[in-house]
């Protein structure tokens, strides 16, 4: 792989899939985040959070997120708490446990997009501004992390979660070795599942899987190409996918460093109401990888525990957020102050599900342009700013960004 293919491959990775490369060959929305700034780095820096959400009323040491150009978080190895005692009472709201947002520090760059145009930023995000929605479910992250903040290991979730993807593909009952690492792995002819203490399961295949002849996929194909292979490799792999409605996303759109445009092709969960389909678009997943040569290398597996369900909390309008964002009550890790309300250029819910999250709730992310980023070219870089999409109410502390960049 050419040098500067290898971080462009950073980028197209989720965060769980870099944690784990520093682990094992190691490899972490959210999605792939665009982290500009000291993208050399992404392979071997540490990063730290600038904002997360604990349920509960119990303050906390700040986890860990990502601030270089990669995909997802990096994880730092601060202190972090991530339950209230138990013997500490929850306060609740109509029945619903109060939500604290956590404020971290911020480290060696930020989540910022790079286009021309903000409508080459795209998703397969089922929401829009239109969806009227009033109600959004809250979870609580189920993994238990260490004082250091690191997962913890729970062997049986990660065994059941092998188990699942391994009889996708008919190996029931195939032997589990347990690597010097930690991790848990299931070999077969020509591939390896594999699963980390994260838990999403990675699929590699070894050698890798050509596409028919006509088809390109790779780090830089053009929308349309990867929309085919995405619609092939939907068709193709739907027994592995496991999927009553399979909907293909495909996102991305932003350039790296050398002016070249990335796509990452994911399939989700598409069955349901519109709640259903966002809770399958963020936590019941599938990502499919190509290698250099465009052939098909890795496949992951997002398989969330949902189970710890807080409730469904009601949540505010887009423009109930953004005068919100105009307030300052927003979490970044952009080094520069919200330029103003007229920078906004583009506004999505999301839910923000890293594996140091406390619990797992949705936000509006405001792409803002930034002036201070402009490239002579005409190439913006477009910040990302989250605003809680859950009622003030129900939120211990609503953040109001003091003007630094460690928030």
């Amino acid at each position: 792989m050419k040098r500067e293919d290898i971080s462009d491959a950073m980028t197209h990775i989720g965060d769980d899939l870099i944690e784990e490369a520093d682990a094992v060959r190691g490899t972490g929305d959210v999605r792939r985040n665009h982290w500009k700034g000291w993208a050399a780095l992404a392979a071997c820096a540490g990063v730290v959070l600038f904002g997360a959400v604990r349920w509960g009323s119990s303050p906390a040491e700040p986890a860990p997120t990502p601030a270089v150009e990669t995909t997802a978080p990096l994880e730092s190895t601060a202190p972090v708490e991530t339950s209230p005692p138990t013997d500490t009472p929850v306060p609740t709201v109509d029945g619903l446990p109060m939500l604290t947002i956590e404020l971290g520090e911020t480290g060696m760059g930020f989540e910022g997009y790079m286009a021309y145009d903000i409508s080459e930023l795209v998703s397969g995000n089922p929401w829009t501004e239109e969806a009227g929605l009033t109600t959004l479910p809250v979870y609580a992250n189920p993994l238990e992390l260490d004082a250091y903040g690191q997962p913890v290991e729970d062997r049986d979730a990660m065994e059941a979660a092998l188990r699942e993807v391994a009889d996708r593909l008919g190996m029931e009952g195939t032997e589990i070795e347990e690597t010097d690492w930690g991790t848990l792995v299931i070999r077969g002819e020509g591939l390896t599942l594999d699963v980390s203490s994260t838990l999403p399961v990675t699929l590699e295949f070894e050698p890798t899987h050509a596409l028919p002849e006509g088809y390109n996929f790779g780090y830089h194909a053009p929308h349309d190409a990867m929309a085919a292979a995405g619609e092939y490799l939907m068709e193709t792999w739907a027994a592995l996918l496991d999927m009553e409605t399979p909907t293909l996303s495909l996102w991305g759109g932003d350039y790296n460093i050398y002016r070249e445009q990335g796509y990452q092709i994911e399939v989700y969960e598409g069955a349901g109401d519109l709640t259903e389909q966002l809770v399958g678009y963020h936590f019941h997943r599938v990502a499919f990888y190509p290698d250099e040569e465009g052939r098909l290398w890795m496949v992951r597996f997002y398989l969330a525990d949902l189970s710890q369900k807080l409730g469904d909390y009601p949540i505010i309008t887009v423009d109930e957020a953004e005068t919100l964002l105009g307030e300052g009550r927003y979490i970044t890790s952009v080094p520069y102050e919200l330029p103003g309300l007229e920078y906004v250029e583009k506004v999505e819910l999301v839910y923000r599900n890293g594996t140091l999250e406390g619990c797992w709730m949705p936000y509006y992310r405001f792409y803002v342009r930034l002036p201070e980023e402009a490239e002579e070219d005409g190439l913006q870089t477009f910040g990302a700013y989250y605003v809680p999409a859950v009622e003030g109410r129900f939120l211990t502390n609503l953040p109001v960004w003091d003007g630094s960049f460690d928030t």
